[in-house]
């Protein structure tokens, strides 16, 4: 079997799929995590792919390492090619044997995965109200991010007694069965991060993730030390030196690799592997779409020291990775169970670039007045 093309799909305002065809008529499909930069990935899956062709598609490990080696820029661009192509390769390993890829993986630890529910609100009151919901739809873990509500505004000291009073409301709205996390999305400065940490020590959060820019390690190990309450970070990490210099650091309970960016389903099961021998669990990330989370479902299942799953980073965007797949996902009771044919179990629809036609992501500076 060998490889004959590559084609790259761009649908939406966040997807980049990715099919690999070969010359026995298997296809398999892949995504890019790199949602920002979409057009700069699709140049480095057109680079790769003359290298590719006749190339045995089962090799996964020799591609993706290869592609990782030759291709000497790193960053998400790269890393967010390889991924696709990385997953591409693992559903057309799976049709191959005619078996899902957590089997390919080492088999089943587990098949029901756990995911987490996301509080839609953008002030305390109706988030609350959403995380109530969650809990009544049987979700054991919930995840909110008190930097987006109308009241955190204002002063420092505003700010920080919102954010808090957010958390704690929740917490006493949904009680001790129910796991809280906290995400932050890099948008506190440490200081402010470790005030928030300390002013909540008493929620019992399952994790409070992103609380900094991490580029710097040692500055995130700031944060670490000052607080009981466990972090997470690791979804914009590439490659598994990242999570090596975060577990060595000591500077995470939780990583959140991205099969979408940190070199597919390879490079992630190495992480969770990496993160195992420091005793540390595994949340996946998920930031864009079907096969993100579909190939996160064969990773959870594949693996011991996995945690609680994200469905899809805001409400809004679940629709749509639903209308995106022949045959939708299903939820029950906040667990989503493993796909079980061949491959990643999912394919795309026909018509995905008619239903979601390719629209650009907007973005702009901030308005500041310098005057």
């Amino acid at each position: 079997m060998e490889i004959t093309k590559i084609d790259s799909i761009l649908t939406g305002s966040r997807r980049l799929f990715v099919k690999v065809h070969t010359d026995t008529g298997i296809t398999g499909i892949g995504e890019s995590g790199n949602w920002g930069f979409r057009e700069a990935v699709v140049g480095a899956i057109n680079r790769m792919e003359k290298p590719l062709i006749g190339q045995d598609p089962l090799r996964i490990e020799y591609i993706n390492d290869e592609l990782y080696k030759r291709f000497k820029f790193g960053g998400t661009v790269i890393g967010g090619a390889i991924s696709a192509i990385d997953i591409a390769l693992w559903d057309i390993k799976g049709k191959y044997y005619n078996a899902p890829i957590y089997q390919l993986l080492g088999g089943a630890v587990r098949k029901k995965i756990r995911l987490w529910g996301v509080v839609d609100g953008r002030d305390i009151s109706s988030s609350i109200k959403s995380a109530k919901e969650l809990k009544a739809k049987g979700y054991t873990c919930i995840r909110l991010n008190p930097t987006n509500i109308e009241e955190a505004k204002g002063t420092y000291a505003r700010r920080m007694n919102a954010m808090s009073e957010m958390i704690h409301a929740i917490r006493d709205a949904i009680g001790l069965d129910v796991d809280l996390g906290c995400e932050i999305h890099r948008a506190l400065q440490p200081h402010e991060s470790i005030t928030l940490l300390k002013m909540v020590e008493d929620c019992n959060l399952l994790f409070f993730e992103d609380p900094i820019n991490y580029e710097n390690y040692f500055s995130l190990k700031t944060v670490t030390e000052k607080t009981k309450t466990p972090i997470s970070a690791g979804e914009r990490g590439f490659c598994i030196q990242d999570i090596q210099m975060l577990l060595q650091n000591e500077s995470v309970s939780f990583i959140r690799p991205d099969i979408c960016l940190m070199r597919g389903i390879t490079g992630c099961k190495k992480a969770a592997a990496i993160a195992e021998s420091h005793y540390v669990n595994v949340i996946p990330h998920t930031a864009t779409g079907s096969i993100n989370l579909a190939g996160n479902l064969h990773l959870a299942a594949a693996i011991p020291n996995f945690e609680v799953l994200e469905t899809c980073p805001i409400t809004s965007e679940w629709d749509k990775i639903q209308k995106e797949i022949k045959t939708p996902f299903k939820i029950e009771n906040g667990c989503i169970e493993v796909p079980e044919g061949p491959g990643l179990g999912i394919e795309l629809r026909d018509d995905i670039e008619i239903t979601a036609p390719y629209c650009d992501w907007e973005w702009d500076f901030i308005k500041c007045n310098i005057k």
